[in-house]
């Protein structure tokens, strides 16, 4: 069996402990194409690996076609400690804090510099503001807040042992990770203008609904033509939030049924076999599985989706 040794002191329980470390709540949010800012809620989905799905209440963002990013603030109150003989760094060295972010299934990693300090500041207070191209990320991404040396010192006589050399990690102080897909669970709405078109309509135009992409085949429009929109226009007052989950549900419903006309497919979709990543069929079980939804009939179908929008929207 391997053992993994560390060559210089690094961060302990007990440092961690001593430097008064704060991470406030993180923001999630995307933008339109009009530079337009959205919250997006980041769901708890596994608390033992502080897991996160991200999810758009508008029912709009999907990591294909917009971007994304996120804001937390962070605060070291006091790190005298880190510093000299009996720290993690010398005297006068100064350590940085910083953001990195692993993604295996899209092959990429990177760092995003948060702040520095040294052993003359008084606190470190710092918002991190990170954000990623659309389509840049695939899967889960891993993000992980750590002390690096930032620049090295000149040790003294008895600071020999510190690590010294820029770039090097102390250690971490916290981690995350963020689903980005996978789930199929992002639902296809489009905000159109087309005159005389109604308020809302569905558009299914598969062949193969176990094979073929549900962002590629389905589309939920909402009609920014009508004259009715300004009651789903969550930038305007006369917004009706009950109205909305109508729609999506209503919306929904006509998916599921049209699915469950096709015999051919539906009871592998209630199965979840033969299904390919990101298509229909995986979607709707997708629902089905994680939400408990029941689809034995439509009376019960709808009566789920409402349900869910009510908790969710």
């Amino acid at each position: 069996m391997a053992n993994n040794f560390m060559l210089f002191p690094s961060l302990s329980e007990e440092y961690l402990k001593q430097i008064r470390f704060q991470s406030k709540s993180t923001e999630f949010y995307y933008t339109n194409r009009e530079g337009e800012e959205f919250e997006l809620t980041g769901e708890l989905i596994d608390q033992s690996t502080s897991t996160y799905k991200l999810r758009d209440n508008r029912g709009v963002w999907t990591q294909d076609d917009y971007n994304f990013g996120f804001r937390k603030k962070i605060l070291l109150r006091t790190f005298q400690c880190l510093f000299g003989p009996a720290g993690v760094a010398c005297r006068n060295a100064r350590i940085g804090l910083a953001v990195t972010w692993t993604s295996l299934d899209s092959k990429q990693r990177g760092v995003f510099e948060v702040g520095q300090f040294g052993i003359d500041d008084i606190q470190l207070q710092e918002e991190a503001d990170i954000q990623f191209q659309k389509a840049q990320l695939r899967g889960s991404v891993d993000f992980i807040t750590v002390l690096y040396i930032a620049d090295a010192g000149t040790p003294d006589d008895n600071e020999g042992h510190l690590a010294n050399t820029p770039g090097f990690i102390l250690g971490e102080l916290e981690r995350f990770t963020v689903k980005l897909d996978g789930s199929g669970s992002i639902l296809p709405v489009f905000e159109v203008r087309e005159e005389g078109q109604p308020l809302w309509y569905v558009k299914c135009d598969w062949n193969d609904p176990t094979s073929e992409a549900l962002k590629e085949t389905v589309s939920i429009n909402i009609n920014m033509a009508h004259k009715n929109y300004k009651f789903l226009d969550r930038n305007q007052k006369t917004f009706d939030n009950q109205l909305l989950i109508e729609v999506m549900s209503s919306a929904l419903l006509l998916i599921i049924e049209r699915l469950r006309a096709e015999e051919a497919y539906w009871e592998d979709i209630m199965n979840g076999e033969n299904l390919e990543r990101g298509s229909v069929g995986e979607a709707i079980y997708y629902f089905k599985t994680t939400h408990n939804w029941d689809l034995s009939s439509p009376m019960s179908a709808s009566l789920s989706m409402r349900k869910f929008f009510d908790q969710r929207m």
